[in-house]
């Protein structure tokens, strides 16, 4: 199998040598291959479906915990850094984000490495982005669990993964806010259409934990919504909904 031949090869490029192959080779096994081989084994193999819903909610503890290292110092009040809110939420929404994920294991030809049925094979489905997806998000998962829940080893990989320096040695602003990004596709000369315009909506809690909901109108339509702890974020999350449904990103 080439999964078996490539153990070395793979922990290589992920920057993590498992303890338990057996982890790393269900963060590559798809269901597909396991409806047509426990027809046949008397311990049914189980896919990464599992791993993947591990790893996706540890994947944004890892990419704060690589801000929190790199984008902030303690002093004498707590800690203090030269990014806000807005700058740390963009950055992990950024790296977080499906594209970005599929992108990256296409980078490191992970998903040559997946064990599927023959059906997927011949679909070529490993090169579709919802499974490459998946398939960063289980190894995060595998290697969580394979290092007995060492957070210092998950963030190093996902570090290496995610190549995180393009983002985390910029000082300020390390990229283009979404609210920014969606005035400067409604303004270009192919479009002409008016800046958006952001309302708010709803606001909850109390004055020190308060909520707010802003929604996104374009052209006259509202095309996206998004909550935040403030009305700032708020306008943020809407502005990445509505890029997202713009296909934008």
């Amino acid at each position: 199998m080439k999964f078996l031949k490539n153990v070395s090869e793979i922990e290589s490029r992920i920057g993590y040598v498992f303890r338990d192959k057996g982890l790393l080779k269900q963060a590559f096994t798809r269901a597909s291959f396991c409806n047509e081989a426990n027809r046949y084994e008397k311990q049914p193999y189980q896919s990464n479906e599992v791993l993947e819903f591990f790893g996706d909610s540890i994947l944004s503890a890892t990419i704060v915990t690589s801000l929190i290292k790199t984008k902030t110092e303690r002093y004498t009040h707590g800690i203090r850094s030269s990014l806000d809110e807005g700058d740390f939420s963009n950055i992990r929404s950024k790296l977080a984000d499906k594209k970005n994920l599929s992108e990256n294991v296409r980078r490191l030809g992970l998903q040559e490495y997946l064990i599927m049925g023959e059906g997927d094979a011949k679909m070529g489905i490993e090169n579709e982005r919802s499974v490459m997806e998946d398939l960063f998000e289980s190894i995060i998962g595998a290697i969580y669990i394979d290092s007995n829940f060492d957070m210092s080893a998950v963030t190093a990989s996902v570090e290496r993964m995610l190549d995180l320096s393009v983002y985390l040695t910029r000082a300020k602003a390390p990229m283009q806010s979404y609210k920014n990004l969606l005035q400067e596709w409604c303004v270009d000369k192919s479009r002409r259409m008016p800046p958006p315009v952001y309302e708010k909506r709803a606001e909850k809690g109390p004055d020190h934990d308060k909520t707010y909901t802003c929604v996104c109108i374009v052209d006259g339509k509202k095309i996206g919504e998004g909550s935040g702890r403030s009305i700032k974020l708020a306008e943020s999350a809407a502005a990445e909904m509505a890029l997202k449904k713009l296909g934008v990103i």
